[in-house]
């Protein structure tokens, strides 16, 4: 079916129909943002894994990171 007339006739609905049809399109986009995120995460973590076992890079203590968020990002 044509995106159009699925839009035209998505508009006839009562709105609660139209509501969780909004969600269950809502949600699916979600799915697959967070699959996208979480492959790419897996890939950076794994280059980043590479690096600092060659040496390229080297680690930080957690408190030092959390004071630099912090200082970036003071909270309000």
């Amino acid at each position: 079916m044509d995106a159009l007339i699925l839009e035209q006739e998505a508009l006839k609905l009562p709105p609660l129909a139209r509501l969780r049809l909004a969600d269950l399109l809502y949600s699916s986009l979600e799915v697959a943002a967070d699959e996208e995120w979480k492959r790419k995460a897996a890939e950076e973590c794994e280059s980043r894994w590479e690096a600092y076992k060659r040496g390229d890079i080297g680690s930080t203590v957690w408190t030092d990171f959390l004071d630099r968020i912090e200082a970036k990002y003071p909270r309000p």
